[in-house]
């Protein structure tokens, strides 16, 4: 499939990786019509749906995979900028899945993501860490020649200002200074999953809240250790965050 400029971007990240602050960037945007997890409902409350997790009990048809990308890929106003969690594609991700996008992906050391998980979900599966999907996706839509940036969580949070111009020019699109702060308020996207993304409506700019650093749970170690080659093979390709004297 030849590029096509307009084509969405999607930022496919693991949980608990400071993607909804990255995404808060581009809701800022008036440039971009943002969507959140968009594939969430497929996997935890359609008829496909691989856990029961947050299942109600009642599955919705029209978050079926087809239905949600169809919805993704309608004509906009503005081009679209997705985030979604990689593993919610697990059971129907192939090649023209991914080419039907600008795929960039967002890391984070997994023993603080895993950890952070663990607090919110305990009982979360390793397919929902997420490390083993987004390395297959990462690899998936590289190989068909595109180039799929790869940042960093610990990169975007020490210097938000020149990751994101990193990002931006990988993409070849503008880099809004105006977006990197807001006004601290609930946000329409994030409704469905409201508390999952508190800290992404309460502050005003991309920070590290020490006050939620957590360490890894011993239980916890088989499975970083599972997730740590993918994440390595991902870290190896990251951008580095553009230095504050070429900006």
């Amino acid at each position: 499939m030849p590029d096509i400029p307009e084509r969405p971007i999607v930022l496919w990240a693991v949980p608990r990786s400071v993607s909804t602050a990255f995404e808060r960037v581009f809701i800022e945007r008036d440039d971009f019509t943002v969507i959140h997890e968009p594939f969430s409902g497929t996997y935890y409350h359609s008829p496909q749906r691989r856990s029961d997790s947050f299942f109600d009990g009642a599955p919705r048809p029209d978050l079926c995979a087809d239905h949600v990308l169809a919805d993704v890929l309608r004509p906009r106003d503005r081009r679209v900028f997705v985030k979604d969690m990689a593993y919610h594609t697990a059971g129907f991700m192939d090649r023209e899945l991914v080419a039907h996008f600008t795929n960039s992906v967002l890391i984070r050391d997994p023993e603080k993501a895993l950890a952070s998980l663990h607090a919110r979900h305990p009982d979360f599966t390793f397919e929902e860490a997420g490390y083993g999907q987004l390395w297959r996706l990462y690899e998936m839509a590289a190989a068909s020649g595109a180039h799929v940036p790869v940042i960093q969580a610990e990169d975007l949070l020490a210097d938000p200002e020149g990751t994101i111009r990193a990002y931006c020019r990988a993409l070849d699109i503008d880099f809004a200074p105006d977006a990197l702060s807001w006004e601290a308020r609930p946000v329409p996207q994030f409704s469905s999953w409201t508390s999952w993304h508190d800290t992404a409506q309460r502050t005003s700019s991309i920070g590290h809240d020490h006050s939620r650093d957590r360490e890894l749970p011993a239980q916890l170690r088989a499975v970083y250790r599972r997730c740590l080659p993918y994440y390595e093979q991902l870290r190896a390709k990251a951008l580095s965050p553009i230095d504050a004297a070429m900006r």
